[in-house]
């Protein structure tokens, strides 16, 4: 069996503390619960690999965790700034993980940002070819340009933009247009992912989303 974990909202500061913003609300962090949820953020791991982050960190700071990692895990899961799914296989996993989630866009690097970022990772000494290897990270494909195009304009699931895809209906400018539009007759918000899951544009539209939130254009909530 396959289990995969991502965070949910993004990252916020008030006051000194470390908050994360998810559905409409703003939650405080722990210190455990900060380490883990940022070991976590904008990665797509399993729960070995989320330890093994854990605990690097909690070395590098000379951090020693006040609760175990279980604990803090389970407590993230159960405040609903970490999800996980899993499924037999990697890719059902990953695909059961993202259908339900809605994608949120944080916006995309502009050039002038890329350059400056550029800049500082060279004066900070980071190899020429590691620097445009980075950079290349921003660039967006067709797909993931519409993604995010569309995920601005309207609040949508990863089950919806699959579907959307499949039907070429990214002219959809009114969330209310999405079920009549979109949905089949027997379908419903909780259903979706059923039936999307043999949908012809499921791969391409789900490692779209994944490179998007692995390249840090993109929230879940």
């Amino acid at each position: 069996m396959v289990e995969y974990f991502v965070t949910k909202g993004k990252l916020a500061v008030r006051n000194s503390e470390p908050l994360v913003v998810a559905d409409g609300e703003t939650k405080a962090l722990s210190k455990d619960e900060f380490i883990l949820w940022t070991s976590l953020h904008w990665n797509v791991m399993n729960k070995e690999s989320l330890k093994a982050e854990f605990d690097r960190r909690l070395k590098k700071y000379h951090l020693h965790g006040d609760v175990s990692f279980e604990q803090t895990l389970a407590r993230l899961k159960n405040r609903g700034l970490i999800v996980s799914q899993s499924d037999y296989l990697a890719v059902d996993a990953l695909y059961n993980l993202i259908k339900d989630l809605y994608v949120v866009p944080l916006g995309t690097v502009n050039v002038f940002k890329k350059a400056m970022m550029f800049g500082v990772m060279l004066i900070n000494g980071v190899p020429f070819d590691k620097c445009r290897e980075a950079m290349d990270g921003f660039n967006l494909n067709c797909l993931e340009k519409q993604i995010v195009g569309f995920s601005k304009r309207l609040k949508v699931s990863g089950a919806e933009l699959i579907r959307i895809s499949d039907k070429e209906l990214w002219a959809i400018k009114f969330e209310e247009d999405i079920v009549p539009l979109a949905y089949e007759e027997h379908e419903d918000m909780d259903s979706i992912g059923n039936f999307t899951r043999f949908s012809k544009d499921k791969n391409k539209v789900l490692e779209a989303i994944v490179n998007l939130y692995l390249k840090k254009q993109i929230v879940f909530e």
